[in-house]
């Protein structure tokens, strides 16, 4: 089947652009560093070496976290802004770098190439913005509208008029399996509408998102197994982090540091894996179904 074989072309494109792999790791981790740098600082001014701070590590302790913001809060809210604007930076970085690594898998064929990476990267990296800020606007719409039914099916009118939790636990049993496959939908036809944005290069981009759910729609199942497989395999790989991270703990901090980079290398590639097997898949379909 297509999906099967576009699963494994996806981790034979991901191996085949290890350069692009590795450079973005080394941005994550320069990032990761530059936005650890002000929360650091603001702790070894604060609780330093307490005791008290260490003791807070091994669980939740509401006494310490209590004072600590009584004393410290206000430079806090301030760290908390500093974070929310890292966070901003973060995506605008996504952004820019995904637009080169769909430029790479547009080449399928072609060796991997630094001038095509850059060059993908500053030339689609508004439309890439302006498509992450639809398809966030979409899922703030779907949330919306599950966490609706959710009220009403869960809580009535008020929440003071309830008796009991069973109504709001009944109806998140139902609401949260379809918010997350209504979720899952959306990121796919993102996937898809990113791909599908770089291989027509068109500015404007109602008209090539308009082509992208159709075509995602006409090939459902072919693209559905395949999103299903990068799933299961970011599943997978998170179920063995956890599973592996009690055993890595007394190895120090060394030893716990390494394996989780080994992590954030492994997620990057099933990133890589995702978006390449995609877009293979996207190559096979014939031209007119695209337009």
């Amino acid at each position: 089947m297509k999906a099967f074989t576009a699963y494994l072309m996806g981790y034979k494109t991901a191996l085949r652009n290890g350069r692009m792999w590795m450079a973005l790791y080394l941005f994550n981790v320069l990032f990761a560093f530059l936005s650890a740098f002000p929360l650091s600082g603001f702790l070894s001014k604060t609780v330093g070496q307490s005791l008290a701070f260490t003791r807070s590590l091994q669980g939740f302790d509401y006494t310490f976290l209590r004072d600590f913001l009584r004393e410290y809060g206000q430079g806090f809210g301030q760290i908390m802004d500093q974070a929310l604007v890292y966070a901003v930076l973060y995506l605008l970085l996504s952004v820019l770098l995904i637009g080169g690594v769909l430029a790479v898998f547009r080449r399928w064929a072609e060796p991997f190439r630094w001038a095509a990476f850059w060059q993908g990267c500053t030339h689609f990296f508004w439309r890439m913005l302006r498509l992450s800020i639809y398809f966030l606007l979409l899922h703030g719409a779907v949330l919306a509208l599950f966490g609706f039914v959710f009220f009403k099916m869960g809580i009535g009118s008020s929440l003071l008029e309830l008796d009991t939790e069973e109504s709001i636990i009944r109806a998140g049993r139902i609401i949260l399996p379809l918010y997350l496959l209504a979720a899952v939908l959306v990121f796919m036809l993102h996937d898809y509408a990113k791909i599908h944005v770089v291989q027509v290069d068109q500015r404007w981009l109602f008209r090539p998102i308009w082509q992208a759910i159709r075509l995602v729609f006409r090939n459902f199942g072919k693209v559905a197994l395949l999103y299903l497989l990068n799933v299961a395999s970011f599943l997978l790989l998170t179920g063995l982090y956890w599973w592996l991270s009690g055993l890595v703990k007394g190895g120090g901090i060394g030893g716990i540091f390494l394996f989780g980079q080994a992590f954030v290398i492994g997620r990057i590639g099933l990133k890589l894996v995702n978006l390449g097997s995609a877009t293979w898949l996207y190559q096979q379909f014939p031209v007119d179904s695209k337009t």
